[in-house]
Parts: structure tokens; sequence; C-alpha cells
């Protein structure tokens, strides 16, 4: 199975991933911890107060000066010992109070009777609960007694120790919520923009740190397999040098072993050319000297029989052996010769091949034809001669595997040329590994060399161009075989670029 996923993605994946979770968890761990420290800190900012309240209000002498919230005058009379005194802060200090909220805090002092003593502005409205002591929280009982204000606040009763005096502190708890978050988003928001920095960050540094490797693997998409120069490797990581230096020498050996292949595929089928052609003449001779001599029937056709033989095995030997030499010159990564290249005329090249290939057709008895399409088919540039190479390997394909008395058609279209038959087809197993060299489909009782698809695609794809094998179906069956031939966009643009 093939994987496409490359390191970088997996890498950038993982961390763009991994890191967003991981300062989630632990910013949730530490706002939690931190909402519970700041919690403990303002019900440390109640006790406190509630301390000093309770060792002031134990003597009513202690009091601080009375500043009552109905003061019309600098007189007073006995009867206003009697009422609480409640502390205007506002009035208390005229000064500002830069950020302080003047509603975070409130405190109510009462004698044993449920009498209000003092209080501050929030404190007058407190619930008076004798029989409280400590925090009320919300799940307790007496909660319920208290009145829609007191229930907003945080509430700390405290009695003295002669049960004279009980002392109410409460925190808003509106104020103090919007200060607990206030101070966790103080926390988190630098944090979370450090976050989002640092995984700008890590995508750049892998970036950088793959570049050397983009590098390479440009270098190695637009190599040729005979090119023996090492890769630039100057910028590679030392984890990846070692890499580059056995590339660097399988370059070499691959260059080697390619261009002796060529120079042995292109020796010895230019030596082999010289004795077939002079073998193939003496079968000639051999037959017009059989058909000349006075041997009885039997032997003259037994001898006729057997020279046209060794005259058939020469033909084939010299048909793959001008396959091979054109596989020899055929190097795709080379691209085309510029020289040589030239708008290509279709009915010109297509006129050629079928004066080449009709002999052949009629000798198997079938019929070549060519419909036109478009006056103007598959518009393009390359070779010339190479194109009609390649038409008339599919042509030559088509006529020795059709059986006897088949219809081969060129049709010529707008944007691809196609060669079809009404054949039998070729099973699905076969259809893929039609243009391999040296590949032919068991069965078969036609000689051949299983080189001509290879041709084909070779030629194809110096050209740009993309060959599509498949069988002809009508109602489910199989009724013939086509090859068609139409550009392939990102190989024909790169190619036409280099012209």
């Amino acid at each position: 199975m093939k994987n496409n996923t490359s390191i970088q993605s997996k890498l950038l994946k993982s961390l763009l991933i991994g890191l967003p979770l991981l300062w989630l968890v632990s910013t949730a761990t530490i706002n939690i911890k931190l909402w519970h420290e700041l919690n403990g800190i303002n019900d440390t900012q109640i006790v406190q107060l509630t301390r000093y309240l309770l060792s002031t209000s134990a003597d009513k002498n202690n009091y601080p000066p009375i500043v009552k919230s109905d003061v019309k005058s600098d007189h007073h009379d006995d009867e206003d010992d009697d009422k609480p005194t409640i502390y205007q802060v506002d009035e208390l200090l005229s000064d500002d109070f830069g950020e302080a909220d003047d509603d975070y805090i409130g405190f109510a002092i009462w004698d044993n009777t449920g009498k209000l003593l003092m209080a501050d502005e929030n404190g007058q409205n407190f619930v008076f609960l004798p029989n409280q002591h400590g925090f009320l929280d919300d799940d307790n009982a007496k909660r319920q007694y208290l009145n829609p204000f007191s229930q907003d606040w945080r509430l700390l009763y405290i009695q003295d120790k002669n049960n004279a005096r009980i002392i109410a502190v409460g925190q808003n708890l509106e104020s103090r919520g919007e200060i607990l978050t206030q101070a966790i988003l103080a926390q988190s928001l630098p944090s979370f923009v450090g976050l989002f920095a640092f995984i700008l960050f890590v995508m750049w540094a892998i970036r950088q740190g793959f570049k050397p490797l983009n590098s390479v693997s440009k270098q190695l998409a637009n190599r040729n397999p005979q090119d023996d120069t090492p890769l630039l490797n100057a910028d590679v990581p030392k984890e990846i040098a070692p890499l580059v230096s056995s590339l660097n020498a399988l370059f070499v050996k691959i260059a080697d072993t390619l261009e002796r292949e060529q120079r042995f595929t292109a020796d010895a089928s230019h030596e082999l050319r010289s004795p077939l052609t002079a073998l193939k003449l003496q079968a000639d001779i051999l037959e017009q000297e059989i058909l000349q001599s006075n041997l009885n029937e039997k032997t003259e056709e037994s001898l006729f029989y057997h020279a046209q033989q060794i005259g058939g095995g020469i033909k084939r030997a010299n048909h793959l052996v001008e396959q091979l030499l054109t596989l020899a010159k055929l190097a795709p990564d080379q691209g085309l010769n510029k020289n040589e290249l030239m708008p290509i005329n279709w009915l010109e090249v297509s006129d050629n091949v079928l004066k080449e290939t009709n002999r052949f057709a009629r000798e198997k008895h079938s019929q070549l034809k060519r419909e036109i399409l478009h006056e103007n088919p598959l518009a393009m540039t390359g070779n010339a001669t190479l194109l009609q190479l390649l038409l008339r390997n599919l042509l030559d394909n088509a006529i020795r595997y059709c059986p006897q008395n088949s219809t081969i058609t060129l049709v010529l279209d707008k944007d691809k040329i196609s060669v079809i038959d009404n054949g039998k087809g070729v099973s699905d197993d076969n259809l893929a590994r039609l243009s391999e060299r040296f590949f032919r489909p068991a069965g078969q009782s036609e000689r051949g060399s299983g080189l001509g698809l290879s041709i084909v695609k070779r030629i194809a794809e110096l050209h740009g161009l993309a060959v599509t094998f498949g069988n002809r179906m009508e109602n489910g069956k199989i009724v013939g075989f086509g090859v068609s031939l139409h550009l392939n966009n990102a190989i024909a643009n790169k190619q036409l670029s280099t012209i």
C-alpha cells in the first residue's frame, strides 16, 4: 500500500494538535488552581477584616468616629445614640479612589438582640442571623432566610466571646467573580499569545529544517537517469548527509549501467543487422534454387517449406533487431531534439503509416480504415518521424493480434488519436502490463518481440502524450480493443516549455 504522507506534514499535524492540547490542559490546571488560591485569598481578607472589627467593637468607646447618613448639623441629641452608625465611604473620602470598587466589601455589627449598631452602606442590608458562625455557603439551610441583596454576597458571621456582638462581613460575589476572571485572563491571554507565536515559530523552523530535503527532492525529480554528477549537499543536515553520499554513489552506478546497457543493445543490434541481412538473402536464394531444381515434388515441397520457415525466422529476428535499435535510441528523460520539432500534420503522418501497413493488413485479410472527425486533429508540436513510428507500431500490433477479416480503424479527433478494432480484446490482468518490455499475453499464436507497445509508450512520453488501453464494450460484452493518445497537460506543458 502506497503512503504519500510526508514527514513534514506528520510533524506539523502532531505539533499543531499536540501543542494546543497540552496548552489547554496545563492552562486549565493552572487556572483551576489559581481560582482556588484567589478564592482563598479573598476569604482570608474577609476573615482578617472580621477579626479587626471584632477587636474594635468590643467596647463602644473604641468605635471609630461616627458619621451618620442622616446628619443634618454638627449637633446631635441622645436619641441619635440609639441609631446605628452607617459609614458613607464617598463622604469620608473625597480623594480619588484609584481603581478601588466601593461595592466590593461590606460589614455589619449587631448586638445579641439583633439591633444594628454599626455598618457601611452595603452591610446595612445584611440579614441578622444570631446562631450562624462561619461562612454561609450555598448548601447552608440558613441561606434561604437571606434577602435577595444578601444572597449576592459571600458572608462570614462571627460572635464575640460574650455573645454581645455579632459581626457579618461580606464580599460581593459579582465583583469577586470579575476580579477572579480578570486575574485568570491576565494570566491566560499572554500565554495564549505565546502559544500562537510558538506554533508559528515551530512551523517556520520545520519548514526551514526541511528546505535541504526539498532541494534534494527537486534535484532528483529533474534528474536524468544517465546523469552521474553528485547532488549539491552543502546545506544538507549531517543526519541526511550519508544518504546523499550514498545516492551520489548510486547515480554513478546507474549511469554506468544504463550506458553499458544502451551501448550493448546498440552494438549487438548493429552487429546482428549485417549477418541477418546476409542470411535473409541466402534464404531467398535457397528458395529460388529449390524451385529451379529437378527434385521430386514431395522433396521440393518439404525443402521449400523449411526454407520459408528459415526466412520467416530471419525476418522476425530482423524485426526484433530494429525494435531494439529503436529502444536504444529513445531516452524520454533526455527530451527531444529541438531541431527536429515541428507542428504535426496527422493527415500526412497517417497517410504514410497506412501505406506502410496496408500490405501486412491484406496478408492477414484485414481492413484498414481512417476516420477524420476534426479538420485539425490533436494540435501539437513534435517529431513527425517518431510519431509515425508510434502509429505504425499501434496498427502493426492491431493487425498482428486481431483475428482474420477484422477491421482496424485509425480515428483522428480534435483532442485524441485512437486505434480501435473489432477483435477479442484483452483480459483485465494483461491490460496493465501491455506496455512492459518483452511482455506478450499468454496463449498468443502470433510471433512477436513484445516491444511494440513499449516503444509506443516511450515515444508518447517524449511528446507529453498519455496512452490509454481499454476494451470496447457493448451490452456488457467485449466487441474490440482500443488505444488512445491524448495530451497529458502536466507533462506536455513541461515538455513544450523547453522547446
